[in-house]
């Protein structure tokens, strides 16, 4: 079968669409974690993460997936002939996927991903692995839309892939069922968790130690600078707790706080701050293992093998549909 090596990159929502959802989180000082990878600018401060020594999620996934991809694949059977990205970063860990898959296979690839400087940078990565290579640029509300296409195109089943643990910084359940849906029996999910077991008062710190950083900090302002907030305006608060939503999980939060009133325009509106008040940049939700395996099967599916990183702080969660 010859190899398929082609790239094609399809946008899905214009940069005014995105531009259009930005206003309205903005107005309500709840800017969803996706924006902090939306331009290029925002797409290098991801990028100097990634290279970043203490961030320590990188390494931990990293090693996890080099150590235990063979496995993986074993047991996601020989069905799959496509990987899903949701979600490309600098398209190093899909690309350990891919050449894996490729040992015995081949291999397409789509991506689906709101960020049109990320993906080029991941496709960058992924130039010399040999697979035909398929963006979407878009929210995730797409896949359940894209998927029965995939699968008509190929006539291959899917190994689902969200890691860095991207579910943390999204509404988690809507993420799961959304996939769920988009899923059939023959498709796998790998999703990657942080964990923190029991509230541990030294996990604590690392956690906090590793995203209270120069770079994070960074990445947490290119959020809202778009809106034509300066850096002086406000100033950058980490914090650390129970979410008020789903108190089972912890969940750290980046926040803008306002030193001062201010009125910036964005997409020709007007939009009025007050001295004091707090923007939610960013955030992260953590998790123990048992609430990973509760979300997971109250959400429609059966877990197939958890992969824990040394001292379990990082889990790769194989799953299926029940």
């Amino acid at each position: 079968m010859p190899t398929r090596t082609g790239t094609k990159i399809n946008i899905l929502d214009t940069n005014k669409k995105i531009g259009e959802e930005f206003l309205e989180c903005l107005r309500q000082r709840n800017i969803p974690s996706k924006f902090a990878y939306w331009g290029n600018e925002e797409t290098r401060h991801w990028l100097d993460i990634c290279k970043d020594p203490e961030y320590i999620n990188w390494t931990l996934e990293v090693g996890l997936l080099e150590k235990n991809l063979p496995e993986i694949i074993s047991l996601g059977g020989t069905k799959v002939g496509n990987l899903v990205g949701l979600g490309i970063g600098n398209g190093e860990k899909d690309k350990r996927i891919l050449n894996a898959y490729l040992k015995t296979r081949p291999m397409r690839y789509f991506s689906l991903d709101n960020s049109l400087p990320m993906v080029k940078a991941g496709f960058k990565t992924l130039s010399n692995t040999p697979v035909e290579k398929t963006a979407y640029i878009g929210d995730f509300k797409h896949l359940e839309s894209l998927m029965p296409k995939i699968r008509k195109h190929t006539g291959k089943s899917n190994l689902i892939s969200i890691l860095g643990n991207t579910l943390g910084n999204l509404n988690q359940v809507h993420t799961l069922n959304l996939i769920r849906r988009s899923m059939d029996k023959n498709d796998y999910l790998l999703v990657s968790f942080q964990i923190l077991e029991a509230g541990r008062i030294l996990e604590i710190g690392e956690i906090l130690g590793a995203y209270n950083t120069k770079t994070w900090h960074e990445l947490s302002y290119g959020t809202i600078m778009r809106s034509g907030l300066k850096k002086t305006d406000g100033l950058t608060q980490v914090e650390f707790g129970k979410d008020k939503l789903y108190p089972q999980f912890n969940i750290i939060e980046f926040f803008f706080s306002l030193k001062k009133d201010k009125t910036v325009k964005y997409g020709g509106r007007e939009v009025d701050f007050k001295a004091g008040e707090r923007i939610l940049t960013y955030y992260s939700y953590k998790y123990d293992e048992k609430n990973i395996n509760f979300l997971l099967k109250n959400n429609g599916f059966k877990l197939v093998k958890s992969f824990f990183a040394p001292g379990k702080k990082y889990l790769l969660a194989l799953a299926k549909l029940k």
